[in-house]
């Protein structure tokens, strides 16, 4: 599944549950799949948390490709917070699934939209 040892996946579920008392141990049979529910979690709430909150290779290195694939439905990519993350990930699993990429989005109206950005008000007051 992933090219981490044990301790190092059992490292990154505690990072995941730093905030709750569920077992390492449990969450990490949840992440397999040996489990339905582990303490306060699902399989997909733990999933979300740890899309929202792991880098990418971490993630693919304790979820695996073939699992993130199969979990990332539109349900759980509406459920992901900040919503740009969302679409990092919309595109990164359109790449891995090998579907048509949305186009790019440089025209004229996200430039507009991204003027304020760069432009202070200071230019385009008095």
């Amino acid at each position: 599944m992933s090219s981490l040892s044990h301790e190092e996946q059992l490292t990154l579920t505690e990072s995941l549950n730093w905030d709750c008392s569920d077992k390492p141990e449990d969450m990490l049979a949840l992440i397999k799949g040996q489990l339905e529910t582990s303490g306060s979690f699902t399989r997909s709430t733990l999933f979300i948390r740890s899309l929202e909150r792991l880098p990418w290779h971490y993630m693919t290195a304790l979820w695996g490709v073939n699992a993130i694939k199969e979990l990332y439905t539109p349900e759980i990519a509406e459920r992901i917070w900040p919503k740009e993350r969302r679409h990092h990930f919309d595109f990164a699993l359109a790449v891995l699934r090998g579907e048509p990429l949305p186009p790019s989005r440089w025209g004229h109206e996200y430039f507009k939209s991204q003027r304020h950005r760069f432009f202070s008000d200071r230019r385009d007051g008095a």
